[in-house]
């Protein structure tokens, strides 16, 4: 959907103010970056302000709970329909206990090939069993936030070939720079190992996040933008970062990719404007691509993907900076760029998207489901054509990262959680039951972790909410580097305030006493 009409969102909420004079000379200090506390009927991420209350009494606040910040819509129904419920009975099973997993594909046998973000794969039955390591899988060096195995797809002739797709991010011993690779290779009959691996396209500009077969064979790969704020690569038609590809299965450009004729345009670019996809999937009756993508802060996008279209980022956006820094002084409109279908503020973080075709559950049937991973949800969405015209919100309760949904041949749904430590990640299963589950209702003794704790403990609950899912839970590392027993506490709080590297700025979620709080507590721990 485009809009040929430039225009601007309308902001709501409290601008800070943009200049503040210093208490000694009267100079002028960098402006502030804009705050937008939220009202009194905030509903966060979970639909209203009386489930926002007990969700976060059961999980903790949400990282996004202090973000009020809201845009003006381009159209009606673009953001924030109705939340409805169903009524749809169902009951949830955790089937298997697993590692971090990226991504997941069905075998025509039932079986599950799962991805793991530190590296390898593994096959799981439908009723938990999950496999050693598969071998000959790419090797995977210093996982981290950017880096590491991501998706994997079974090709749509897999009876016949056993071909399976995937992608990684990774700097083996001779690569200059991390690299990012699109691969193939042959499931062996045993399903021990992969066999004939080939890469397809390499690049550093590459952050192949997610990967789908389109109905012609081709590949349509998710290349993420820059994940630490939003920078021009996403407009740049020479760079692969910000934009989906689309390569043959030989890992050749595909004859009517729409810029191959641009000598300054990567040849396999087919659609631009994006920052970070991790939903994506071809529409099994339309055969078009629908994504789901990140934006920073707030924002996040429902688009379907077509041929040459630009989609905007970081020229207009619904969303902020990860510094809480407007995109593009807030522009949400301009000429020739794509409007997303709908939109979420605050951000739930979208990954995992399917289209429910099966009859297990009946009241679901034709709906969109998506993962959320810092909105630690399920969406699903009643669609109208291409227009949301309802919401619920599902599995809250659980206080569990979503990062895959898929549906099983029998029509029972499968969830790959996004948790760290690794280990207390599950295969969860959706089947029918007779009614949903009951909501959870915290102790009226245990409120939150941030409002029980003592002063003295605040750095512990905030290290927790928003530092443990890379850094590990006692700091020595995981995706991202080993922190424990940092004793340079003004050095790690500017860091956790401005962000560095991969990492965002979290000044504008966290208060000052937040930070200070977390980078003390930061040195406490055993190195």
């Amino acid at each position: 959907m485009n809009i040929a009409k430039a225009g601007r969102a309308g902001l709501t909420g409290l601008l800070a103010a943009a200049l503040v004079l210093s208490a000694g000379g009267g100079s002028s200090q960098p402006a502030a970056v804009p705050q937008f506390p939220p009202g009194p009927d905030f509903a966060g991420v979970a639909g209203s302000a009386r489930e926002h209350a007990r969700i976060t009494a059961l999980c903790g606040p949400n990282r996004n709970a202090r973000d009020g910040y809201s845009t003006t819509p381009a159209f009606p129904g673009q953001t924030r329909a109705p939340i409805v419920t169903a009524g749809q009975g169902h009951a949830v099973q955790s089937i298997a206990k697993i590692d971090r997993p990226f991504g997941m594909d069905l075998l025509p046998n039932g079986k599950m090939l799962v991805s793991f973000r530190n590296g390898g794969m593994r096959i799981v039955t439908p009723a938990g069993v999950v496999s050693e390591p598969l071998a000959n899988v790419p090797q995977v060096v210093q996982p981290r936030l950017g880096s590491g195995m991501y998706d994997v797809a079974v090709d749509r002739d897999f009876r016949r070939n056993r071909t399976i797709y995937f992608t990684y991010h990774t700097r083996l011993p001779q690569d200059r720079t991390a690299m990012g690779r699109v691969a193939r290779a042959r499931l062996s009959a045993d399903e021990r190992s992969l066999e004939d691996v080939r890469t397809l396209r390499e690049a550093a500009d590459i952050q192949p996040r997610r990967i789908v077969q389109a109905r012609d064979g081709t590949l349509l790969i998710m290349s993420a933008g820059n994940l630490a704020d939003v920078g021009p690569a996403p407009q740049t038609l020479s760079s692969q970062a910000g934009k989906v590809l689309r390569i043959n299965t030989d890992g050749t450009i595909p004859a009517d990719n729409p810029f191959r004729a641009d000598p300054k345009a990567d040849p396999a670019v087919w659609a631009l404007g994006f920052r970070d996809i991790h939903a994506a999937l071809i529409h099994p009756r339309t055969g078009e691509l629908w994504a789901a993508e990140n934006t920073p802060m707030g924002g996040d996008e429902l688009n379907v993907v077509r041929r040459g279209r630009n989609y905007g980022m970081p020229v207009i956006s619904y969303g902020r900076q990860n510094s809480g820094a407007l995109i593009n002084g807030g522009k949400t409109a301009q000429a020739g760029m794509e409007q997303p279908l709908y939109y979420w503020t605050p951000s739930f973080a979208p990954s995992g998207i399917m289209l429910y075709t099966g009859k297990a559950f009946p009241r679901w049937r034709n709906n969109l489901f998506i993962g959320g991973m810092s909105g630690e949800q399920l969406v699903r969405l009643e669609m109208r054509g291409e227009r949301v015209v309802a919401e619920e919100k599902l599995l809250m309760d659980r206080c569990q990262r979503i990062k895959v949904v898929k549906q099983a041949p029998d029509g029972s749904i499968y969830i790959l959680t996004d948790e760290m430590p690794p280990e207390q990640n599950e295969i969860l299963r959706l089947v029918p039951a007779r009614t949903a589950p009951a909501p959870r209702v915290a102790r009226a003794a245990a409120p939150s972790p941030v409002a029980a704790a003592p002063a003295g403990d605040l750095g512990d609950a905030v290290y927790r909410r928003t530092c443990a899912a890379c850094h590990g839970p006692q700091g020595a590392g995981g995706p991202a580097p080993r922190i424990a027993g940092r004793t340079d506490a003004q050095a790690v709080a500017a860091v956790v305030r401005n962000g560095q590297g991969a990492m965002p700025p979290l000044g504008a979620i966290l208060s000052a006493a937040e930070v200070e709080a977390v980078a003390r507590h930061v040195g406490r721990l055993s190195p």
